[in-house]
């Protein structure tokens, strides 16, 4: 079954999920749109299956039915189906870390991309696949980005390469808007974003990675272009892994010095549409 149809049949099996309980609650899609505090017409495209639900909206769900989280847990069971075997053990380590640190040396990190970076960056990977085909990718990256709207987010931590900000992925409309992004997001208090500018010279390492912290246990995670991933929870690796970002923080600019510097590139991309 291909990636598409997977993500579509997660779609309808929800789209029921939430029809049932409405039903039971016996209330008009006004009235329950009004108790999960969603519009009316998003709960009618989500029970058409004309859009996924977001995993924030299965927790409101979940209070307006005191239902202790039947439909986050069903939401995570369809839609984690859609990632790679490979993926799925960082993908549940992530739902749950308390703090995520990440290097990226040659593309955002999935978790701050824009819906219209991300699918550039999918459209490149996979140049045969049909355009709902990269929309099924781009939605379920989007929907791990929920973790950074809990209200109680991980700990975020970034550390972007100059190059990566300056590579014009998707054109300097989609790039202009990823910067500004960026900016946003560093302008949170439990986001932190250091650049690694080219003038700080050569960096411990040019593989980018993810550092996570998981019920006070720390992870490492990285990918190749061949394999997939692998997390990697041995003494040596996360010791290792520590000093690289030890490293890399001190290398980078400060995260008021990259914010300021984001803003500046942000309105040169803005320039250059």
């Amino acid at each position: 079954m291909s990636e598409s149809s997977r993500r579509s049949r997660a779609i309808a099996a929800f789209a029921e999920e939430v029809r049932s309980q409405r039903q039971h609650l016996g209330l008009s899609q006004t009235a329950y749109a009004n108790l999960l505090n969603f519009s009316q017409p998003l709960v009618s495209k989500v029970e058409r299956g004309e859009v996924p639900a977001s995993p924030e909206f299965a927790r409101e769900m979940d209070k307006a039915g005191n239902t202790a989280g039947v439909y986050a847990r069903r939401h995570d069971d369809l839609f984690r189906q859609d990632y790679p075997d490979w993926f799925k053990p960082y993908a549940d380590l992530e739902q749950s870390a308390t703090a995520i640190v990440s290097y990226s040396s040659v593309l955002v990190e999935g978790l701050a991309q824009t819906k219209e970076y991300a699918a550039a960056v999918f459209r490149a990977a996979n140049p045969t696949e049909t355009e709902d085909e990269v929309r099924a990718r781009v939605e379920l990256r989007i929907q791990r980005q929920q973790i950074l709207n809990r209200e109680e987010p991980p700990r975020l931590w970034m550390i972007v390469a100059e190059s990566v900000l300056r590579m014009s992925v998707g054109g300097p409309a989609i790039m202009t808007a990823q910067l500004s992004y960026l900016a946003e997001l560093a302008a949170r208090p439990n986001v932190t974003l250091q650049i690694l500018r080219a003038r700080d010279g050569a960096p411990p390492t040019d593989m980018p990675f993810i550092f996570l912290t998981v019920d006070g246990h720390q992870v490492a995670y990285s990918e190749s272009w061949v394999g997939g991933g692998s997390v990697d929870r041995s003494p040596e690796t996360i010791a290792q892994t520590a000093e690289v970002c030890d490293h890399l923080r001190m290398m980078a600019a400060s995260a008021q010095d990259s914010l300021v510097l984001l803003r500046s590139m942000a309105k040169q991309q803005g320039a250059n549409e």
